[in-house]
């Protein structure tokens, strides 16, 4: 066989061969998932628990009413999870949970996605985590669906409540300690004040002027970052006033398992466009508390959390 008729033989069947091996390659390499996809968070349960298998079923904020679909948001407190139905729907319409760690500013969507089926009129998600403590992130979720159209519920528990709630007047504090050092900016004084017994703070800033600006920043890991606590109770001199403070805001979410919150105070003076803030500081009304609470804070739900129930762990008892 002449060297030209090899080529004509053999080339083809050895670029044939080199395709059907690549084919079979990209065949066995697992797809990417996609770079937004959320990651899994495991704390009682992991994510996409059953609800058959929640201890506990309340309706915390209203339901969204999507073109005459009813979307609505399923909360267990007892297993700090939710989940998501549509009723009173066709065939193809959805429903999904979001789920943001920075206050509702951005989110990871479509959690567990659960379109209807043919005959059915409704369907629903799977549970799914709304804290994640062991990151020590605070977490909101809602309830969306698409049904010739896009509606979500409001977020659930955008605020924190310990012995009182996030938004309550410093003038029901139960004491006004100032544990750190004040910090001053164009001749204002930024300050921040405790209520050590209730585990609740505020800020004020003083010898100021119309426009300055006063407000919390909070965070769940001792400082090191504070995406949903960031800018809490933003409030600016009045007019003919020196002076102005927050509302209170608080340092520990036991329903969220988080405990231990660090605070700090911060300001902006009204002509300029940088701020001041005073130390990151935690409130404990006692040495024991405070003991308690720096240990919640490395707490790990998934793995002391006691023995498992149903196939979750039990719910230590706050400190």
């Amino acid at each position: 066989m002449s060297p030209r008729s090899f080529d004509i033989v053999v080339r083809p069947r050895f670029l044939s061969f080199l395709l059907t091996a690549a084919l079979a390659f990209v065949a066995l390499v697992p797809i990417a998932s996609p770079a937004s996809a959320a990651t899994q968070v495991c704390v009682l349960a992991c994510d996409t628990l059953d609800p058959s298998q929640a201890r506990q079923e309340t309706f915390p904020v209203p339901d969204k009413t999507l073109n005459g679909r009813v979307v609505r948001l399923h909360v267990s407190d007892a297993d700090d999870m939710a989940w998501a139905s549509i009723d009173g729907g066709t065939t193809g319409d959805a429903v999904w949970l979001d789920r943001s760690w920075d206050g509702g500013a951005t989110w990871d969507g479509l959690l567990g996605k659960a379109s209807i089926p043919s005959t059915w009129t409704g369907t629903r998600t799977l549970m799914y985590n709304i804290t994640d403590p062991r990151n020590h992130k605070r977490g909101l979720v809602r309830a969306c669906g698409d049904a010739a159209g896009v509606g979500c519920t409001n977020w659930v528990y955008p605020t924190v409540c310990d012995t009182v709630c996030d938004g309550t007047s410093a003038a029901q504090a139960a004491g006004d300690d100032q544990p750190i050092p004040s910090t001053t900016l164009y001749g204002r004084t930024i300050r921040l004040h405790v209520d050590q017994k209730n585990s609740m703070a505020w800020g004020s800033v003083d010898t100021g002027g119309a426009g300055d600006e006063i407000w919390l920043d909070r965070s769940w890991d001792a400082g090191s970052t504070w995406p949903d606590g960031s800018s809490l109770g933003r409030t600016s001199t009045p007019s003919g006033a020196t002076t102005t403070r927050t509302a209170m805001y608080a340092t520990r979410d036991p329903r969220g398992l988080l405990y231990g919150g660090a605070v700090r105070a911060c300001g902006r003076e009204a002509s300029h466009n940088e701020g001041s803030c005073t130390a990151w500081y935690r409130p404990a009304p006692t040495r024991a508390r405070a003991a308690a609470d720096a240990l919640m804070t490395s707490y790990d739900p998934t793995t002391a959390g006691g023995p498992a129930v149903g196939g979750t762990l039990r719910r230590p008892s706050p400190p």
